[in-house]
Order: structure tokens, then sequence, then C-alpha cells
């Protein structure tokens, strides 16, 4: 039987261990610092999207808000014609005029903006990835401006729109103003529109003694008043400080996120 002899290999140096550690635990550091590095940048790729998504909403939010103040313009002078028109003694009161314009002025236009971003950011948690933290909190002034003051100023219209409503009905003729919103759409001559009104007059008169005819006359241009004082305080004032703060997040948007 033949004895073989055991080659002995020398055994390593503690270097030797340490430098398969160091570079083991580099390995890993380095593909923890790409992962981190690769997440950062789809973050920041998210986060610009995001901002570019916003501004788009911010954009198109322009044109519709523009188009509510137009309306409540065209609303607000048909309010004083109806109220100018209003003059005592009751033979003095010019109604044709006030039929005229009794169905614009009781128009009521809201402005609901594109929330479709801030949505997004809200449901995703995506507010943390945006860094920028004046643009941040900017975004979500505008929001909460949008859900707060915004819906109060439909509640005040449509308040006045109930409360007018019910004392038009006392001292108008439903009928004309009705057979009024039907032609309302079509090009007809105000002299034409005039003798409309006028026949229609006679055929649907509203029967009320003249001292509550009077009282109740009082009391819908006290109304339309008061509706006058709160498109000044609140309706014009509103809708113009959202336009502003529009046109402010827009510039910070451009100008932080180099965006057109």
């Amino acid at each position: 039987m033949e004895v073989h002899a055991h080659t002995h290999t020398p055994r390593k140096k503690w270097t030797h261990y340490f430098w398969e550690f160091l570079m083991l635990f580099l390995a890993v550091f380095c593909g923890f610092l790409a992962e981190n590095q690769r997440e950062h940048m789809v973050e920041h790729q998210r986060e610009k999207q995001y901002m570019g998504t916003m501004l788009e909403d911010l954009k198109a939010d322009i044109p519709l808000i523009d188009s509510t103040i137009i309306n409540w313009e065209i609303i607000n002078k048909s309010i004083d014609t109806v109220t100018n028109a209003i003059t005592f003694p009751l033979n003095n009161i010019d109604f044709p005029k006030i039929y005229r314009h009794l169905n614009p002025a009781f128009n009521i236009w809201t402005f609901r903006y594109n929330d479709r971003t801030i949505t997004q950011l809200k449901n995703s948690g995506g507010f943390r990835l945006i860094r920028n933290k004046k643009v941040a909190n900017k975004i979500i002034a505008y929001d909460q401006f949008n859900n707060d003051a915004i819906p109060n100023i439909t509640k005040i219209n449509i308040q006045f729109y109930l409360n007018a409503t019910a004392l038009r009905s006392k001292v108008f003729s439903e009928g004309i103003i009705s057979e009024l919103f039907k032609i309302c759409g079509y090009s007809v001559a105000p002299s034409s529109l005039k003798l409309r009104i006028d026949s229609l007059m006679k055929k649907n008169p509203v029967p009320l003694k003249p001292e509550n005819k009077a009282i109740l006359l009082f009391e819908f241009k006290n109304s339309f008043i008061a509706q006058k004082r709160d498109y000044e305080s609140n309706v014009l004032t509103g809708y113009t400080l959202t336009r502003q703060k529009i046109q402010e997040l827009i510039k910070l948007i451009q100008e932080e996120y180099h965006l057109k």
C-alpha cells in the first residue's frame, strides 16, 4: 500500500481577507449608490413630468377664468340695467327694459380649475417628489384657494338667485320671462324685441295692487343692489385674484424648472 504525502497550501495572511472584504464591501456599496442614484433620477424625471402637466392645467385655466370674468361683467351690466329701470313712482318704471335684461341678470357662471395634476400629487404622495418647496407651497395654496374661497362665491350667488327668484315671481310674469328666454339666443332687433315684450305684457298682466307692487319692486331692487355689492367685493375680486394666482404659479414653475 502506497502512502501519499499531502501537500499543504500556505495559510493566507489576514491582509488577504481584509482586501477581499473591502472589495466585496465596495462592490455592494457602489451597487447601492448606483441604485440610489437611479431612483433619484427617476424621481427627478417624475417631478419634472408633474410640473409639465401642472403647467398644462394652469394654462388651460386661463381661458376658463377669463370667460368667467367676461360673463360676470355681462351679468353685472344687466343687473345695473334692471336696477336703474326700477324708479319710483310706479309709472316711471321701464318694465320692457327690465324684462329684456332679467334673464341675463339671473345667469350664474362658475369657475372650476383643472385639478388633474394636483389630484395625482395628492393620491400618490407625489408632493414629496417636489424638491422646490416654494413651488410646492404655491401649488398647495392655489388648491386650497380653489376649494375654499371659490365655492363660497358660488354659494353667495345661488342664495341671491333663490331670494330674487321668489320676489321676481311675485312682480313679473314668468310666462314673459320664459318666452324671452326661448328667443334670447336669436338675433332680434331691439325695436322688434320691445314690440314683442309690449305685446306679451298685455297678454300676461301681473294682478297686484299698486301699493303691494311698489313694496315688492322695492325689495326686488334692493336684492339686486346687494348682489351688485357682492359682485364687486366677492365675485370680481375672487376671480381676479384667481387669475393672478394662476399667472404667478405659471411663471414660478417655468422659471424653476426651465419649462415653457
